[in-house]
C-alpha cells in the first residue's frame, strides 16, 4: 500500500513573510508505504512556517516507511519542525519504536540528519543513549536513527517530536530520502518455555507439600 497526501505543502514552500523567504531545500511531496501501513496523512502547521503535522496508523507490527521529495525552492531554509501522531491499531502492544534515515549516495555536506536529535521525543518512551548497542538491523541512536524504549498499547496514540534538515539539490534538481519508522515487540515465550515452568511450579507445590506432611507429623 502506498498512499499519497499533496496540497497542503504549498504552505509551506511560500510559508512566512516574503522579506526572509529565499531558494532553499523545501519538501515538496510525502508518501508512506510498507506491510505496516494503516492510514497516513499530513499537514502543514498553522502555527509554524517550517512545521508539519504528521498522522499514521501501524495496521500490523511491520515498518512503515515515509519518503520526502525535496526541491530547490523558496523557503526559509533551516530545519523543519515535525510532530507526529502514531497508533497502534495491531493486536500487541509496542515496546521499541526506531526512526531510520536513508538517502542518496554522494550527497553534499552532513546530507539529511535529524536536527539535535537527542532533543526528540516520543511519549511513553525514552530515547536511547548513543552508547547503547542496538539489535540488528537498527544503528545507534544519532543524527540519522532515533531509538526509543517504552510502551505503547494496543488502540493508543504516541506523539513524536523532532527536527528534520535536508540537503538543497541546487537549481533544478530534487531528490528523495526515506524515513523507515520500525516498531518492535517483547519476544513471546515459546510453548516449550511456558511447559517447563508449569513444571517447574509443578515440582515446587509438591516439595512444599511434603515439607507441610511432615511438619504435621
Amino acid at each position: 500500500m502506498n498512499i499519497r497526501t499533496k496540497s497542503v505543502i504549498a504552505a509551506l514552500i511560500f510559508g512566512g513573510s516574503i522579506s526572509t523567504a529565499s531558494a532553499s531545500a523545501v519538501i515538496t511531496d510525502i508518501t508512506a508505504s510498507g506491510s505496516g501501513l494503516g492510514s497516513f496523512s499530513f499537514l502543514a502547521s498553522s502555527t509554524d512556517d517550517k512545521g508539519l503535522d504528521l498522522s499514521k496508523v501501524f495496521g500490523s507490527v511491520n515498518p512503515i516507511t515515509l519518503t520526502f521529495t525535496v526541491a530547490h525552492s523558496v523557503g526559509n531554509g533551516g530545519s523543519y519542525n515535525i510532530i507526529e501522531s502514531i497508533t497502534n491499531n495491531t493486536s500487541t502492544a509496542f515496546s521499541d519504536f526506531h526512526l531510520s534515515i536513508a538517502q542518496p549516495t554522494n550527497i553534499p555536506g552532513n546530507g539529511v540528519i535529524f536536527t539535535s536529535f537527542n532533543s526528540s521525543t516520543l511519549g511513553g518512551f525514552t530515547l536511547d543513549s548513543p552508547s547503547v548497542n542496538q539489535s540488528s538491523p537498527f544503528n545507534s541512536s544519532g543524527p540519522r536513527d532515533l531509538n526509543f524504549t517504552g510502551t505503547l498499547a494496543v488502540g493508543e496514540t504516541a506523539n513524536a517530536s523532532f527536527s528534520l534538515k535536508p540537503f538543497d539539490p541546487g537549481t533544478g534538481n530534487t531528490y528523495t530520502f526515506t524515513i523507515t519508522q520500525t516498531p518492535t515487540v517483547s519476544p513471546v515465550p515459546e510453548p516449550e518455555t511456558y511447559a517447563m515452568l508449569l513444571a517447574g511450579l509443578g515440582l515446587m507445590g509438591a516439595i512444599v507439600r511434603r515439607r507441610n506432611t511432615k511438619h504435621d507429623v
